[in-house]
């Protein structure tokens, strides 16, 4: 009697999972891409009324800032080497 109770209960947990797993009616559906007609898939648009997060001239501005730190961190490190390498190796 045990097993058709289990099998009863396994069957009825099984055939209720895919409905469990659809999204409620009330919950907000996906964001719509836009696909173009050569298939690449563009941000969703915002209406026109927002603007780009990030514009040419700060972008240049932090690239430039992030090579004279990466020139930084170069010169420090060619420094060390130097300092710590000195007696081992002359360089080539």
């Amino acid at each position: 009697m045990s097993r058709i109770a289990v099998l009863s209960a396994l069957t009825v947990l099984l055939g209720a999972a895919p409905s469990l797993a659809q999204p409620s009616s009330g919950a907000p559906g996906p964001v719509p891409r836009n696909i173009t007609s050569t298939g690449v898939t563009k941000p969703p648009s915002g209406g026109g009324a927002a603007k780009a997060p990030y514009t040419r001239a700060s972008t240049e501005a932090d690239m430039a800032k992030a090579q004279r730190a990466a020139a930084a961190r170069d010169k420090a490190w060619d420094t060390k080497m130097r300092t710590t390498m000195g007696s081992i190796c002359k360089g080539c």
